[in-house]
């Protein structure tokens, strides 16, 4: 995704680390690890929002781990709340025995559905055409799912991995 494209999102600009397109496994864990620790002293958030631990993707699963020993709860760590979201086709397809992804946190998005579908253009690259689970349609379904799940129309599901109050 182009860096202005994130103006439509009124997001500030990712930050990029470089490490290899599916290839994580070939960098040690510890000097991503140190990255993300980095920038978690520099931002401080309360709430990071990560991969889920079981996706089909390698780089998807070792970001994971880098974020969840990243923040680790030592040293008056600002991170209070870890949450981890589906990646449809990287999610759904991986076939780690009783590790699927079961979101136990939603948040309402039907105000926003709308908007969603409009962004996901900006993907035109992992778009693809129904059924595959990166389809407009599919992508509308599975918020209609999660909407199901907790009673509104349309939700965003994630796993809660921690949460300090």
């Amino acid at each position: 995704m182009p860096l202005n494209n994130f103006k439509h999102l009124s997001l500030p600009n990712p930050i990029f680390f470089n490490f290899p397109d599916n290839e994580m496994d070939k960098v040690s864990l510890l000097k991503i690890v140190k990255k993300v620790e980095e920038k978690i002293r520099h931002l401080a958030p309360d709430t990071v929002i990560t991969h889920y631990s079981h996706c089909l993707n390698i780089d998807h699963r070792i970001t994971f781990e880098a974020v969840i020993t990243a923040c680790r709860p030592i040293n008056n760590l600002s991170v209070k709340k870890i949450l981890s979201f589906e990646i449809p086709s990287s999610t759904e397809w991986a076939l780690f025995k009783g590790k699927n992804f079961q979101p136990n946190y939603f948040i309402d998005i039907s105000k926003h559905i709308n908007k969603k579908l409009s962004l996901i253009k900006f993907y035109k690259d992992e778009l693809r055409n129904y059924p595959h689970s990166r389809s407009s349609y599919a992508i509308k379904s599975l918020a209609s799912i999660r909407g199901v799940s907790c009673g509104v129309r349309y939700a965003e599901g994630f796993y809660l991995n921690r949460l300090i109050d």
